[in-house]
């Protein structure tokens, strides 16, 4: 786990290269639900040209053509009153991401993630959890450590994010697209704001020596 790959993953980009590949993260992105972005698309409106809408997608990506939007800012209540942060990308967006985690998830589960990670996992749920809890209580460990770090998701350096992703992916091309992914920015209000204006744009990834993640 976080040890790096001596047979790093190639090819990435060319698996997501496929009608039937967007079709199966269409899919998914459907059964998810979830309003549209900035482009007020909405899944209603994609699905009714499904198949123009997926060619059109195809034909971009393999041109490389695909730009990531950036998302549309929404907040939601938390159990302290608070309001936490959301970005809702374009259905586009979101179904080229999920392409691509359905390309790294099955490497992801069989080489990199612990036994014991269970979040944000397939079918690695609460019950999970509840097990490995109590098998270490019958093996004699007997001290729970809860812990929780603040606006995680807020905080968490981009530039580390890709380090992490580098040990494991050579494939610059999908390298690239995550990394704009993160720097997309969002909409509020009919006003665009980048995440970090202190750190190059993703586009700028391929004019420079090296990317800025690498930095």
């Amino acid at each position: 786990m976080n040890q790096e790959l001596k047979l790093k993953w190639h090819s990435i980009y060319g698996q997501i290269l496929f009608e039937r590949r967007l079709y199966e993260a269409w899919e998914q992105v459907k059964a998810n639900k979830g309003a549209g972005g900035i482009d007020g698309v909405t899944l209603e409106t994609y699905g009714r040209k499904l198949k123009d809408n997926l060619a059109s997608l195809l034909n971009k990506l393999r041109a490389k053509e695909y730009v990531p939007s950036p998302v549309r800012r929404r907040y939601i209540p938390k159990k302290n009153g608070k309001l936490r942060p959301l970005g809702i990308p374009n259905i586009e967006d979101r179904i080229v991401q999920q392409a691509i985690v359905n390309v790294l998830q099955p490497k992801c589960e069989e080489l990199i993630f612990h036994r014991w990670s269970c979040g944000y996992r397939p079918n690695y749920g609460a019950k999970r959890v509840a097990q490995i809890i109590l098998w270490n209580v019958e093996t004699d460990h007997n001290y729970i450590y809860d812990c929780d770090i603040k606006g995680f998701f807020d905080n968490i350096s981009h530039k580390s994010l890709m380090r992490v992703l580098t040990k494991y992916i050579a494939d610059g091309t999908v390298l690239d697209m995550i990394w704009k992914w993160l720097k997309a920015g969002y909409m509020e209000e009919g006003k665009y704001h980048e995440v970090d204006s202190g750190t190059p744009q993703g586009g700028l990834c391929k004019a420079l020596h090296k990317p800025p993640y690498e930095k």
